[in-house]
């Protein structure tokens, strides 16, 4: 199964059960207007936002995540919906190691190693339901368990942010997500 926007929006019990893990799902209507110039990522989809106000958007004709914070950074990460909500899902804290690593690869990965149990417990005392809704959400969602998310979101950042040129509405270039 391919998850979509169209799945996501049509089921309030799956838009209820994503809300722990930092993704509230919306449209491009009911976001309203971005702060990143949009003409060269048409077609552009807007899917979700976090907490914090930032946006997930998919972006061109493949249909790769970008997210752009509240504080105009933005970047691919992921090639897909359904790759992001596998990290996402199964990784609620993705952003912290990310960020806490400027994007290296085996600094990310030694984190998830050394670091990972900790802060999924920490993100589950926070939020009971992300224990209980995690498998609920692979199940019907179809989200399988990456056996390396950190590399995937390092390549979706490097390998795939690279065929973008992100600019906000003043035609300057965004600042990236991390050092990556």
């Amino acid at each position: 199964m391919t998850v979509t926007p169209a799945m996501l929006g049509a089921s309030q019990a799956l838009r209820d059960m994503l809300w722990p893990f930092e993704f509230t799902v919306t449209d491009n209507q009911s976001h309203g207007p971005v702060w990143i110039d949009v003409t060269a990522l048409q077609p552009f989809e807007v899917v979700g936002q976090n907490g914090s106000g930032g946006v997930f958007a998919l972006v061109g004709d493949i249909k790769h995540v970008l997210h752009l914070t509240s504080e105009g950074q933005a970047g691919i990460v992921a090639a897909s919906l359904q790759e992001f909500l596998e990290l996402v899902v199964e990784h609620p804290w993705w952003e912290q190691i990310a960020s806490g690593c400027d994007g290296d690869l085996a600094a990310m990965r030694a984190m998830l190693d050394d670091e990972g149990a900790d802060l999924d417990a920490d993100a589950i005392d926070n939020d009971p339901a992300i224990e209980t809704n995690r498998p609920l959400l692979q199940q019907q969602l179809g989200l399988g368990i990456p056996a390396d998310p950190f590399g995937l979101l390092h390549h979706a950042l490097v390998t795939l942010g690279a065929a973008y040129d992100l600019r906000d509405l003043d035609g300057q270039p965004m600042e990236p997500l991390f050092a990556a």
